[in-house]
């Protein structure tokens, strides 16, 4: 994989902080040229439904303004921005996006809680050294924390709903840790988060345990004359014991305080000390890297033959025993079909319809009749390593709507559906129905004014009966779409 002399930038809108990194690859080794943070605290601005407040979000806006002169001059496909934990749950949060994009000229992906723990775990692994072992890597963020156990690649992957900001708001809304009239909040908050971790105690045996981000690296300043180092049992013990017989969040006196960290450190510490209790670590080493160098690994690793996405989509083939034949001749038909409507189109576009070909028969293994609700279901909920939500989102629309009549696309942030792929899709399923090969040279496909075109050989038509039928009926179908099909015999 040469990588010689290309930029990427990697954004991570957190639910604490915002992060952007600017790398630099020099053959095999990423440098980082650029970094920069802005601590946002989005998550304190979600009420109870779930709505992000304005204010709140300016604030976000504000920072990304500051980011975007890094991302000038950089190919579209070397930025990724992803947000995480709280636009996973904002009810509200298209518009949100929707200026950030303009703010900022690239997509925001949401990923999944999965996800996100995949690409910590590929920042983390960016920076390990040695020989390969079992690691077990620790991230707390502003509303979840992830814990992956695994060695070269994921093994064990967990998202929980905990973080410095929610736990903040939770146990420390007032900034009292501890008072005798309420008891001790910090207490409260630790077995808050023993209470999410039970069960997953295996995680970190007879593993190298790491942690990675903000909380993780400011409890180890704390505790290490103001150095990144190991974090150990017996001084996070006392660093705990301390913090909770403190009566309020503005009077924690702590060496090497990071002051910008102080509304949320007695939550982070309280969850990762739980962490530490919970899972009986005794030692915890201290990555430099985290999610962002994770993106940076990933977007160089699509553009030079690793993209995990498509290892994802084999894998789920295999294990649902997709026939791989079929998938492979309906993908060549429509792949040839969407280059006739469009001779020059989007990379993405044509990865999202191979994609798609690929996974169409994912529901069949579990029923005939309904297998397009099924395998859509199945993509849009599953978690995807590699994918975002509204990728998956996408792959779902085409293969739920392979064939018969077309549902309306639900039109939100991230997700506006290209009818000419959904078209090319259709008619390479009508063409290969019978998962026969079958030549598709008597087919002409073409986008005129404001209608699609289909000019058929006759004789190509006699020699296939059935497929006449279908693909009449696939006319009658487009007719409701803002482009309608016509079909002509020649």
């Amino acid at each position: 994989m040469e990588l010689d002399a290309e930029r990427y930038a990697a954004l991570d809108l957190g639910s604490n902080s915002f992060h952007l990194l600017l790398a630099e690859f020099r053959g095999q080794r990423m440098v980082r040229l650029h970094t920069d943070r802005a601590m946002v605290r989005l998550a304190e601005g979600l009420d109870d439904e779930r709505n992000l407040d304005p204010a709140v979000a300016e604030r976000a806006l504000e920072a990304l303004r500051r980011f975007h002169p890094v991302l000038t001059g950089l190919p579209a496909d070397h930025i990724r921005v992803v947000g995480t934990n709280t636009l996973r749950a904002a009810a509200n949060a298209d518009g949100f996006l929707e200026s950030a994009e303009t703010i900022l000229g690239a997509p925001i992906e949401i990923i999944s809680g999965i996800e996100e723990a995949r690409l910590i775990y590929s920042g983390v692994m960016a920076a390990a050294d040695g020989p390969p072992r079992l690691r077990c890597v620790i991230d707390i963020g502003g509303g979840s924390t992830e814990l992956v156990r695994g060695r070269e690649i994921p093994q064990q992957l967990q998202s929980l709903y905990m973080g410095c900001v929610s736990y903040s708001k939770r146990f420390f809304a007032d900034g009292v840790i501890a008072s005798k009239k309420n008891g001790n909040n910090f207490n409260r908050a630790r077995r808050a988060a023993r209470a999410e971790l039970q069960g997953l105690k295996h995680l970190a045996i007879n593993a190298e345990v790491v942690g990675a981000s903000g909380t993780v690296k400011a409890v180890a300043r704390v505790l290490n004359d103001g150095e990144i180092g190991d974090i150990h049992r017996a001084d996070i013990d006392r660093l705990a014991e301390q913090v909770a017989d403190t009566d309020t969040v503005a009077n924690l006196k702590l060496p090497n305080f990071d002051e910008e960290r102080r509304p949320v450190f007695a939550a982070g510490l309280a969850i990762l000390h739980g962490i530490f209790c919970e899972l009986d670590i005794q030692t915890m080493q201290v990555s430099p890297y985290a999610i962002r160098e994770g993106i940076v690994h990933d977007l160089a690793g699509r553009l030079h033959g690793g993209d995990r996405r498509a290892d994802t989509v084999a894998n789920l083939m295999l294990r649902a025993q997709i026939d791989a034949e079929q998938a492979r001749r309906v993908g060549d038909t429509a792949l040839d079909l969407l280059t006739q409507l469009r001779p020059v189109f989007n990379t993405e576009q044509w990865q999202r319809l191979r994609w798609a070909t690929q996974l169409h028969e994912l529901g069949l293994s579990l029923s005939h009749s309904n297998f397009r609700k099924l395998g859509a279901f199945m993509i849009e909920q599953a978690d995807l390593a590699g994918f975002s939500k509204s990728e998956q989102e996408y792959l779902a629309y085409l293969v739920l709507n392979q064939r018969g009549r077309i549902k309306p696309p639900r039109e939100h942030y991230g997700f506006h559906p290209n009818p000419d792929l959904l078209l090319s899709l259709r008619l390479a399923c009508i063409v290969h129905r019978d998962h026969t090969d079958r030549s598709a040279g008597g087919l002409q496909l073409s986008a005129t004014g404001d209608i699609y075109e289909l000019n058929i050989e006759q004789q190509w038509l006699d020699q296939h009966p059935a497929i006449e039928d279908l693909l009449y009926q696939e006319v009658e179908h487009w007719q409701s779409q803002p482009r309608p099909l016509k079909l002509t015999t020649v």
